[in-house]
């Protein structure tokens, strides 16, 4: 009787994530270095807005149509 066996492939959903990932790869030596020197101050700057925020954008490009 033959054994047969299945590797576990590793799926990542987020997009976003695969994207950076695949930049990340194309980085020579020096934007390696600088990419991991200021990524921590990078994700500061990430946001989540209330949504209030977003109903105003929403509406101003609203009504410039």
């Amino acid at each position: 009787m033959d054994e047969t066996s299945t590797t576990t492939l590793k799926v990542t959903n987020n997009q976003a994530a695969v994207k950076e990932s695949d930049e990340i790869a194309l980085m020579d030596p020096d934007e390696m270095v600088f990419y991991h020197a200021i990524r921590t101050d990078l994700d500061l700057l990430q946001r989540v807005p209330e949504q209030q925020t977003i109903d105003n954008i929403l509406n101003y490009s609203k009504s410039l149509r």
